[in-house]
C-alpha cells in the first residue's frame, strides 16, 4: 500500500466512480482501472462493488479505506512536523469556511495572522458547512469553521460562539402588524408569509426545513439565495420573512429600520459555530495561532477535553 495507491483508492471512494476519479486525478480512466486491478490482485480481494452508482465498498474495501486514511494521517502529520523543523515559520493551512463567515471574520483575523506568519499560505475553501465537514474528514482540509453539531468522534469541536436562530420580518408583513416586535413566536405564526430562504446545504436551511416539517407547514418561498447578506437585506423591500442567525442581524443594526425580529419557540439550537480539526491531525504552531485568533482562550483548552459528540 503506497502513497499513490492510497490516493487513487480514496479518490475513487470519494467520487463514487472510476471515471470521475480519473477526472479529479488528471489521469486516464484506464490508468485508474489498472490501479484498482493491481491493488485488488495484491490484496486478493475486491474493494468495490462495481455495478452500483455510486460505487460502494465491499467489506474488504471498508477495511482498506480505514487503513488508508490512518496511513494518510500519519504521513501528513510527519510531513508537517518535518516542515516545521525545516522551515520554521513557513508553510500552509488549508482552511474551510462558509462564505458568510469569511466576510465576517477574515477582515479581522487575517491581517493579524499574516503579520505574525507572512510566509504561511492560507488556502481558503468557501463552501457550506456540511460540505466542508466532509472535506475535513476526507483529509482535504486542515481546519474548518463550521456551523454544525458535535456529531462525530473523529473531530475536535472548539466552540467559537453559540447560534440563535430568529425570524426576521418586514415591518409591512401581516405578522408584524399582528404581533409586537420581540415577542417569542411559534413558526406557525408565519405560515402565511412569503419566506426568503437559503439554498439547500446551508445549516440554517437544514434547521428551517426541520421546523417546517415538525410544524406540518409549507410556506411560500419567494426566492432562494446562497447569501445571508442578500437575504437579510431583501426582507424589508420584499415584505418577506427570513430565518436568520441572530449574530448576522446584530452586525447590521440598520436592518431594524425596516424589519422586526422574533425569537422562536421550541427551536432546538443543536448547531453552533465551531472551528474543527481531525483528532489525528498534527497541529503546527501556526495552526494553533489561527485557532487562537478564532478562540482567544484556546491555549487554556489544550490541556482539557474538547467538546465531542
Amino acid at each position: 500500500m503506497n502513497e499513490r495507491q492510497i490516493k487513487y483508492m480514496l479518490t475513487i471512494f470519494r467520487e463514487g466512480s472510476i471515471s470521475r476519479a480519473a477526472e479529479v486525478l488528471y489521469v486516464s480512466q484506464p490508468s485508474v482501472s489498472q490501479m484498482v486491478r493491481k491493488v485488488e490482485e495484491e490484496l486478493r480481494a475486491e474493494l468495490f462493488v462495481r455495478h452500483t452508482n455510486p460505487m460502494v465498498l465491499t467489506p474488504a474495501g471498508e477495511c482498506y479505506m480505514q487503513a488508508a486514511r490512518a496511513i494518510q494521517s500519519i504521513q501528513q502529520n510527519l510531513d508537517r512536523q518535518l516542515e516545521e523543523i525545516r522551515l520554521g515559520t513557513r508553510g500552509s493551512i488549508r482552511l474551510g469556511m462558509p462564505l458568510q463567515r469569511s466576510l465576517e471574520l477574515l477582515p479581522d483575523i487575517f491581517p493579524r495572522f499574516h503579520a505574525r506568519y507572512p510566509a504561511v499560505n492560507l488556502k481558503l475553501t468557501e463552501l457550506g458547512s456540511d460540505a466542508l465537514e466532509t472535506m475535513l474528514l476526507n483529509h482535504q482540509l486542515d481546519l474548518a469553521c463550521l456551523t454544525t453539531s458535535a456529531k462525530t468522534n473523529a473531530l475536535n469541536y472548539i466552540l467559537i460562539n453559540r447560534e440563535e436562530l430568529v425570524l426576521l420580518a418586514s415591518r409591512n408583513t401581516a405578522l408584524a402588524g399582528r404581533i409586537e416586535e420581540g415577542r417569542p413566536i411559534d413558526i406557525r405564526e408565519a405560515e402565511a408569509e412569503s419566506f426568503i430562504s437559503l439554498r439547500t446545504g446551508h445549516s440554517t436551511r437544514i434547521t428551517q426545513d426541520g421546523l417546517f416539517a415538525d410544524a406540518h407547514i409549507s410556506p411560500d418561498i419567494l426566492f432562494e439565495t446562497e447569501s445571508i447578506e442578500v437575504a437579510k437585506h431583501a426582507v424589508g423591500p420584499c415584505q418577506a420573512v427570513f430565518l436568520c442567525p441572530k449574530n448576522y442581524i446584530d452586525i447590521s443594526p440598520e436592518i431594524k429600520r425596516t424589519c422586526v425580529v422574533y425569537p422562536l419557540i421550541d427551536v432546538e439550537q443543536g448547531r453552533h459555530f465551531y472551528v474543527c480539526h481531525r483528532k489525528d491531525q498534527y497541529l503546527t504552531h501556526y495552526m494553533v495561532e489561527l485557532i487562537r485568533l478564532l478562540r482567544p482562550d484556546f491555549a487554556l483548552l489544550q490541556g482539557e477535553e474538547f467538546q465531542e459528540a
